[in-house]
């Protein structure tokens, strides 16, 4: 009954209780601004992250390969290498690994990219022959011809705006300036959270007061680390023997420049669905430049993605183990959130930090939801 700006009944105040009416509008804008703060600081941070992206993409980046390459630290060390000598030979050997890999598809590269147009106006040549494509090609140049596209008289005004800041070689300058720069530190970052082995994680559980508490931080993020570095090794040893087998088949075929391909399937096996679609787009154009008929064309973009097939329903399953990280959904929605805020370098980082996340979410009892639904246990919970 109400009467009197008092609420009778059955409620939170329990049943005959009266709760005040003004209880009952505090409690509903209590329960209201959780949502709104959470809302406000959501919207802060993703700004955070594109404003201070050249600071935080080559941190995230030097994270993760530390997370990579820890494990091989941690390897080293057991067999009395002390840590910052094991860093060391780590970092710089994988940096002399990759130098030596990019002298040597440095030449090709280059080549392929001096004759990207004449490639590409041999591909467009090739593809008319093809009957299908050439009727399509037909029915689209009438269309236009009839919509008036294609009319001579049509004339287009170009309006050029000067930029200030100086001219290309400048702009060129500072884009030199800033990718080295952003690589120094993501090599000496990596090395330093290497060297230092668990002290920032035990720094961080000192942070939170003593006893049990700080004993399951300590085991919390001792988990987190060792399931991320499992990830990300496993999934980089995955990814350089996808490499390999496309090598092997595009040089079984015949392809020109096979290592050059096969690096690139290598690497962009870390973007999901995305690197696929993109390796197999560059291979059919790079095997129907360089052959004459559709055969090869065929054998290379089939065999890919029948390499690719069984990489992800018997390779990746059989050594992740049969419960996937995240699920298709939230990969792609990871794809799109990252490259919206750091672009290519957020593409290629997005699952990584998106089971980074996962696996965080998944040890705290408030944010176990999350994991929940970028996981892929379906009704299982997590652990």
């Amino acid at each position: 009954m109400v009467g009197g700006g008092t609420v009778t009944g059955v409620g939170a105040a329990g049943p005959g209780q009266t709760v005040p009416l003004a209880g009952r509008h505090d409690l509903l804008a209590s329960r209201l601004l959780v949502p709104l703060v959470a809302s406000i600081f959501a919207v802060l941070l993703i700004a955070g992250l594109q404003y201070a992206s050249s600071l935080l993409v080559p941190v995230a980046v030097a994270l993760l390969l530390s997370l990579l390459l820890g494990p091989l630290v941690r390897g080293m060390s057991r067999y009395g290498v002390a840590e910052p000598v094991a860093a060391g030979l780590i970092v710089f050997g994988t940096i002399g690994l990759i130098v030596g890999t990019a002298f040597v598809l440095a030449t090709p590269a280059a080549e392929w990219l001096r004759r990207a147009p004449a490639t590409m106006r041999s591909v467009e040549a090739k593809l008319r022959t093809i009957e299908p494509i050439s009727e399509l090609q037909a029915t689209a140049s009438s269309m236009a011809h009839l919509a008036g596209v294609a009319s001579a008289d049509t004339a287009s005004t170009r309006i050029e705006v000067a930029t200030p800041g100086g001219g290309p070689l400048a702009r060129v300058g500072w884009t030199t300036a800033h990718v080295i720069s952003g690589v120094l530190t993501i090599v000496f970052l990596t090395f330093f959270l290497l060297a230092s082995g668990s002290m920032f994680r035990r720094k961080i559980a000192y942070l939170f007061p003593g006893g049990t508490q700080r004993t399951r931080i300590k085991r919390a993020l001792f988990e987190i680390e060792r399931q991320m570095s499992r990830y990300l090794l496993i999934n980089t040893l995955i990814s350089i023997v996808f490499g390999l087998s496309t090598w092997a088949l595009l040089a079984a075929i015949g392809v020109p420049n096979a290592l050059l391909w096969g690096t690139v399937a290598g690497v962009l096996n870390f973007i999901p669905y995305l690197g696929a679609l993109l390796t197999v787009l560059l291979i059919g154009i790079v095997t129907l430049s360089t052959s004459d008929g559709t055969g090869q064309l065929l054998l290379a973009c089939g065999g890919f993605l029948l390499l690719d097939l069984l990489k992800g329903s018997l390779l990746s399953p059989l050594v992740l183990g049969r419960r996937m990280p995240l699920n298709t959904v939230a990969v792609l929605l990871s794809l799109l959130f990252w490259g919206w805020v750091w672009g290519v370098a957020g593409v290629i980082m997005a699952v990584p930090l998106t089971v980074m996340i996962q696996v965080v979410c998944t040890h705290s009892e408030r944010f176990r939801g999350i994991a929940i639904v970028l996981g892929n246990w379906g009704a299982q919970r997590p652990t």
